[in-house]
């Protein structure tokens, strides 16, 4: 065995199954290293910050192990609010509600110092990695799970779990460069529930999503930014206040996390960046199932245009690749003012943006089956801000927290496109696709949920087989571009590429383009193509499954069909 050269061992143990790498692993060294690399154990590595966990990480990946790691996760927590029957008083010693503000800064400063520790330990890995290897690549994917804290449910409020303030990281300045990552990405550090306060645990903070950036800037060689968060901003579904009251995000710290990100995408240098793909709306489930008839915070003001969809707009114009979940306008794709330089994207190739039905300043980008729900969005005040301190309705709701039923409204009733707001959205959509030369792929849709049961007015005017053929619950709303030797919206994956450019046109059969916003997608890749360009429209099927945007997605972003986006 020790003749053997490692290129045939390495070939023969990668037809081997796990527990079979594992004989192998003390047959030779050659084995060893082939067994290594292919049961994927040093592979990735959940980094904490205490020194236990730094020293374990060292003292694994410092050696000839650091060739195989690939994922490295951040893992950052609160201290465990945990009752001590023998020695807390129930009386004195239960905490408030509500967190003061000397609590959030110290909140602010326990998670900077453990991102400054995992940093800290990653930078010395990589000194080690580039003493070695002085050419190492970046080949990392960080990454940062939003903080956590473990609560005892028995004796703590259900305020502790649904915790509105945003974290933030102070002073990023100070934390080391990473060159060897090229992929970060931040989730939420356990599974959200904002619809049954029981199944809530541990408890999961929000991070301020500037955070996002902070970090992106202290690694010069990242490719990749991704984000999966922002599902437990909502709970509008609940059909009971005091669910509601537990679980609400207040809308004033949404509102300035949103404007935070916008305002810092304005200063953000990432040359070496080429994939953004930011989901502010995970677990969607949330986000999708509100209570329709209820009024939208209005996310802009007092701003006078959406500084996080305009400014996104500057930053996507040097990305190859580029998915945006979340509640945005046209300004994501086109400026405001027509004296602005005409936009470019000379690299972008492929584009998704899956926006919210609400728009950031809480109108609607769709109404119901009689027109019904055009409302204004309201204005964000100082009222819109979680208390200091506990409050009498606080007390109050806490006596009744055990009698909650978490159940959730039946009124999802929009589907029909509110053309005011629609048609500029398409319109800004197809101009700046225009104005994407190596263009491949572009998708602009929205998922639509109807079920209507509690709302009476809409309901018994209710005609599912004129809507659509598919189920009600799970059905989307959009428009897909398709470049020339690309597979086509609804091809197989055995059927050939399309020969020349396609507009699918999914937007059901209530609503239909007008033509001159049909002569503005036309010119989609017109000058890089030629030649003409079919538009496929729904024939008669109505709204189309949301699986079918889903999947589509899928091939270009690696997402998974049938994931609660």
């Amino acid at each position: 065995m020790e003749n053997l050269p490692q290129e045939l061992v390495s070939h023969i143990s990668s037809y081997l199954e796990r527990d079979d790498l594992k004989r192998t692993l003390f047959v030779s060294r050659f084995f060893q290293y082939a067994a290594e690399e292919y049961s994927g154990a040093f592979t990735a590595f959940d980094l904490t910050p205490d020194t236990e966990s730094a020293a374990r990480f060292l003292n694994t990946y410092c050696g000839r192990h650091n060739r195989h790691l690939r994922h490295v996760g951040a893992r950052t927590n609160f201290p465990a609010l945990e009752w001590d029957r023998k020695t807390m008083d129930v009386v004195k010693d239960r905490p408030s509600c509500r967190y003061s503000q000397g609590e959030l800064q110290q909140m602010d400063q326990i998670f900077t110092e453990q991102i400054i520790s995992i940093f800290s330990t990653l930078k010395m890995l990589e000194d080690s990695i580039i003493g070695l290897y002085p050419g190492a690549a970046a080949n990392i994917d960080l990454t940062v799970y939003t903080p956590t804290r473990a609560i005892d449910k028995n004796w703590y409020c259900w305020h502790q779990f649904y915790v509105s303030w945003r974290v933030h990281l102070l002073s990023p300045e100070t934390l080391p460069e990473l060159t060897l990552v090229r992929s970060l990405q931040v989730k939420n550090g356990s599974k959200i529930d904002n619809l049954d306060g029981h199944a809530q645990h541990p408890a999961v903070w929000k991070l301020d999503h500037r955070v996002l950036l902070d970090l992106a800037e202290k690694l010069p060689n990242l490719e990749q930014l991704k984000c999966h968060i922002g599902g437990d901003e909502w709970n509008g579904g609940l059909t009971e206040d005091d669910a509601k009251q537990f679980t609400r995000d207040w809308e004033g710290p949404r509102r300035d996390s949103r404007r935070d990100f916008g305002q810092k995408l304005a200063s953000s240098a990432l040359p070496s960046l080429q994939e953004l793909d930011l989901n502010f709306m995970f677990p969607f489930s949330a986000a999708d199932y509100i209570d329709q008839r209820q009024p939208m915070p209005n996310l802009v003001s007092p701003a006078k245009y959406d500084i996080f969809s305009s400014n996104l707009h500057l930053f996507s114009q040097n990305l190859r690749k580029m998915s945006i979940r979340g509640i945005v306008d046209e300004t994501l794709f086109w400026p405001q003012s027509p004296k602005s330089t005409l936009p470019l994207w000379p690299r972008l190739e492929f584009l998704n943006v899956m926006f919210h039905m609400s728009t950031p300043t809480g109108k609607w980008y769709f109404n119901g089956l009689n027109n019904e729900g055009a409302a204004d969005g309201y204005e964000i005040t100082n009222l819109h801000y979680p208390p200091y301190s506990t409050t009498a309705e606080d007390r109050q709701l806490d006596g009744r927290q055990d009698y909650i039923r978490w159940e959730t409204y039946d009124a999802q009733f929009r589907f029909l496109p509110n053309q005011d707001l629609v048609v500029p959205l398409l319109t800004a959509f197809a101009k700046a696709a225009a104005r994407m030369p190596s263009l491949k792929v572009a998708m602009l849709w929205s998922p639509i949920t109807l079920s209507a049961e509690d709302v009476s007015e809409f309901y018994e005017d209710f005609e599912p087989e004129g809507i659509s053929e598919s189920p009600l619950k799970s059905l989307a709303w959009g428009v897909c571009y398709i470049s020339p030797g690309v597979p086509s919206f609804r091809a197989l994956p055995q059927d050939p590429c399309t020969t020349g450019r396609e507009i699918w046109w999914n937007v059901g059969s209530k609503w239909q383009p007008d033509k001159s916003l049909s002569d503005l997608f036309r010119q989609i890749g017109l000058q890089e193509h030629g030649g003409d360009i079919e538009e496929i429209f729904d024939e008669g099927q109505g709204l189309v499954d949301r699986g079918l945007f889903k999947r589509f997605e899928s091939r270009w972003f690696g997402y998974r069909p049938f994931y609660d986006m």
